[in-house]
């Protein structure tokens, strides 16, 4: 019988037929041709700097630390995680994960997986030869190896182990490990308690084993090593009945409540000056965010930060909103291809997967929406600028800030309905074209990068 340590992986290796050939990528000083990608679920980077983490600091500052790192709307594990690995928005990829309304509006239904429609890096990088493992991951579709949280559930040391095993049997060029265990620890004792801190000391600890491993097989000198969060996590000190949303007709879950027809106005001005709500969102508002998908509703409430719709268990932390706490995730790159001491401020998860395209040699995949961390790689040449890309970015933050202030305004009787519409009308056109001129910028960043 052939063993899986053995027989089975020299046959295994022998049938693919896809040679290793990355892109040229001589505008990089040392270009990697390892990526060891972390994923710490649920971490606040004030959390990450509150914590002992002797790992996590040193690839810091030998790389460099996004200061505005930022996630995708909704701030849940299923659709972060995939736009991580897609570069693809939420309204793109369609995994709304964890619910999603029934084709009548009528029950929030579980949104499976399979329904997501982006290639991954997996899937892009396939053709030359990238292999690629996930370990702890559901969401790395195409992948050549795949081990699902179901395996080790959030065991750390034997997802650590595991990662090291495949590094060691099958040396993938892409090497994504995912723990859990902070998440979790987030949830049930908050996102600063001392058992999230010492979660992630533990995180830190199973990245210096993979670390070694690499440097084992000397490997570390042609490695490139990103840690990030998917979203944050706000503390809970309040949790609102059910009933409170669906008296107004949309369907409670989490931080949110997805209104199936919308809410009319008289109810839109009261929830809004219910101090209870931090906003609602329509449609023109989730497409700003890249969100917006037919299984949302006409409506989507967003509870204030600290409060969360009433769950099976009391909890501490809940995240899934659009807000400071939930969206601001930690990022860090270091080794191959990354210029240390580089200043990377304005940035989001969906960068991640054109970035590491460029490192690894690999497509960018085809749904992407992300664009090239320029400012953080170690070029020969000048890189391409980011500012105006950033400040344009920062522009769709502020036009999200202007509608939110605009709505309270009219719900607490501050302006006439018709005056009201005109400077909404107004400050959306200018996000439209705002969007527009992000899209082109981001096509210039990514263009004749990789052929």
């Amino acid at each position: 019988m052939l063993s899986l340590t053995s027989d089975l992986l020299t046959l295994l290796r022998a049938l693919d037929k896809i040679p290793y050939q990355p892109a040229p990528r001589e505008f990089l000083k040392r270009a990697p041709k390892y990526a060891l990608h972390i994923l710490t679920d649920g971490i606040t980077p004030q959390a990450l700097q509150r914590a002992p983490t002797p790992t996590f600091d040193a690839l810091a500052q030998r790389g460099v630390s996004a200061t505005d790192a930022r996630g995708v709307f909704p701030t849940i594990t299923g659709p972060s995680h995939t736009s991580m690995l897609t570069g693809a928005r939420v309204g793109t990829h369609g995994f709304l994960y964890p619910k999603m309304l029934d084709a009548f509006g009528n029950r929030l239904l579980e949104f499976s997986e399979g329904l997501m429609r982006a290639e991954t890096i997996a899937e892009a990088w396939r053709a030359r030869g990238i292999t690629t493992a996930g370990i702890g991951s559901r969401f790395l579709r195409g992948a050549d190896m795949m081990q699902t949280e179901g395996v080790f559930g959030e065991d750390f040391v034997d997802i650590t182990q595991r990662a090291i095993a495949a590094l060691n049997d099958w040396q993938p060029r892409y090497l994504h490990v995912v723990f859990y265990v902070a998440d979790s620890a987030g949830h049930l004792y908050g996102p600063e308690a001392d058992e999230t801190l010492f979660a992630i000391q533990q995180m830190d600890e199973m990245t210096a084993r993979l670390l070694n491993a690499y440097a084992d097989k000397n490997l570390d000198d042609e490695l490139v090593v990103v840690v990030n969060a998917d979203h944050g996590m706000a503390p809970v000190h309040e949790t609102i009945p059910h009933s409170f949303a669906e008296n107004a007709g949309a369907l409670a879950h989490g931080r949110v409540a997805l209104s199936p027809r919308g809410f009319d106005d008289a109810t839109f001005d009261a929830l809004l000056n219910d101090p209870r709500v931090d906003d609602i969102f329509a449609r023109e508002e989730l497409e700003l965010l890249g969100a917006y998908g037919p299984r949302w509703g006409e409506h989507v409430l967003q509870l204030r930060e600290g409060a969360m719709f009433e769950f099976s268990r009391p909890l501490a932390g809940y995240h899934g909103a659009w807000c400071e706490t939930d969206r601001h995730i930690p990022m860090i790159l270091s080794g191959a291809g990354i210029r240390a001491g580089a200043q990377l401020d304005a940035c989001e998860l969906i960068d991640l997967a054109p970035t590491l395209s460029v490192l690894l040699g690999g497509a960018i995949p085809e749904h992407n929406q992300g664009r090239i961390l320029w400012e953080a790689l170690d070029t020969q040449n000048a890189a391409p600028t980011v500012g105006n890309y950033v400040d344009l970015l920062l522009q769709r933050e502020s036009a999200l800030d202007e509608l939110k202030q605009l709505k309270r305004e009219r719900a607490g009787g501050a302006m006439y309905r018709s005056e009201y519409e005109s400077e909404r009308a107004e400050i959306l056109l200018r996000a439209r074209m705002n969007l527009a001129a992000m899209e082109e910028e981001r096509k210039r960043l990514c263009e004749r990068v990789i052929e």
